[in-house]
């Protein structure tokens, strides 16, 4: 009888990923925690706890002891809503907190992960490169871009008060920051209207993202129907078929990228353990298999691009930040997977347990 498989309790952290130092810790906010503050901050009537959320939020960001970074699916998810004033006060609230900081995306940090998975087999060898940040300055940071504006003009604040001055913003002491900040309060906002003939002409579209998260979904909801043509998968090894589709589907590409180049016959003695080692040592993809796995142990379920949201948004947090908000639902999903608690990530319950938590950060030096 073949050795039951269990999981293992380390991961391996991608060696060219650049973390940053704590503190100031790192908070992710889910969008029912952005939603709820800006009712705060704009005097509505908010669920309980969160005025106290949002006065813990402001004070741990002034005093350095914490940092909320934002992600893309926070961007995807604000995009999703139609009215431009509602998006306006959320942007308000997030680039208060976040100062418009970002982690990067998953497409990105499954490919880190991957080349340090890879590497650590035997005879694979796979080329370093240059150092990435955890976090940066950008929307387009959390894409896979560096963002930020570019310019080859001789007195570049010249020129930003020039332009500060033509939008009607104030240039600041520093026209070039503010010119940035504006830009970057731009790009998280939107357009006034996502219908905008011009902007559709011009090839603007939410559509792109949407159809991928759709295809996603419809991918998980084709295991449904293969499990459902198999029940008995469901009571044993459900975490591997689960895994196997992970890196057979979502992590295809960066997989194949990553071993060109390499010794192929590296990659011919790889048994069956191996490659669950490599998929629950990745950080991320430990997550998303984890999360996914619950949700596929209900053979009623019915996958949503919502789903697909979810889970790519904790994929991230939960192993690479020190505390994660986000709904009850998704919360109890991954408090329920021990295998998840290598990453020591809290994961607060209510909006006063939250404040607690970050009222007691330590500040640099503590």
């Amino acid at each position: 009888m073949a050795a039951t498989y269990a999981i293992r309790d380390d991961v391996i952290w991608p060696r060219n990923l650049v973390l940053p130092p704590r503190p100031p810790a790192l908070v992710y906010l889910d969008m029912l925690g952005w939603i709820n503050m800006a009712e705060v901050d704009a005097g509505n009537t908010a669920p309980a706890g969160y005025a106290r959320v949002l006065e813990a939020c402001r004070r741990a960001r002034s005093e350095g002891r914490a940092l909320f970074p934002l992600s893309s699916t926070a961007a995807i998810e604000l995009y999703n809503i139609a009215d431009v004033s509602r998006r306006r006060a959320r942007v308000a609230v997030m680039e208060q907190l976040s100062g418009f900081s970002y982690l990067l995306g998953r497409p990105q940090l499954q490919r880190l992960e991957v080349e340090s998975a890879f590497d650590e087999l035997p005879g694979v060898s796979i080329p370093s490169r240059s150092p990435i940040g955890l976090i940066g300055p950008s929307l387009l940071w959390a894409f896979g871009m560096r963002g930020g504006l570019i310019t080859n003009a001789p007195d570049a604040d010249a020129i930003a008060r020039q332009i500060c001055q033509g939008i009607g913003i104030d240039p600041g002491n520093d026209a070039w920051a503010s010119l940035e900040l504006w830009a970057e309060r731009a790009l998280l906002t939107g357009p006034d209207d996502h219908e905008d003939p011009q902007l559709q002409a011009a090839g603007y579209s939410l559509a792109g993202w949407r159809n991928i998260l759709t295809k996603r979904a419809e991918q998980e909801q084709e295991l449904v129907t293969l499990l459902n043509a198999d029940p008995a998968l469901r009571q044993g090894n459900l975490r591997d078929v689960v895994g196997a589709r992970e890196m057979s589907i979502e992590l295809l590409d960066v997989i194949n990228t990553a071993i060109a180049g390499t010794s192929a016959s590296a990659f011919d003695e790889i048994d069956r353990t191996q490659i669950r080692d490599i998929s629950d040592r990745m950080p991320s993809t430990r997550v998303a298999v984890s999360l996914k796995t619950i949700y596929h142990k209900n053979a009623q379920h019915v996958w949503t691009p919502n789903d697909i949201h979810d889970i790519d948004a904790l994929s991230v947090a939960v192993p690479y930040c020190d505390i994660v908000f986000t709904d009850k639902a998704m919360r109890d999903k991954v408090i329920s997977c021990r295998e998840l608690s290598v990453f020591k990530t809290e994961m607060p319950r209510k909006p006063d347990d939250l404040a607690d938590l970050i009222d007691a950060l330590p500040s640099a030096g503590q």
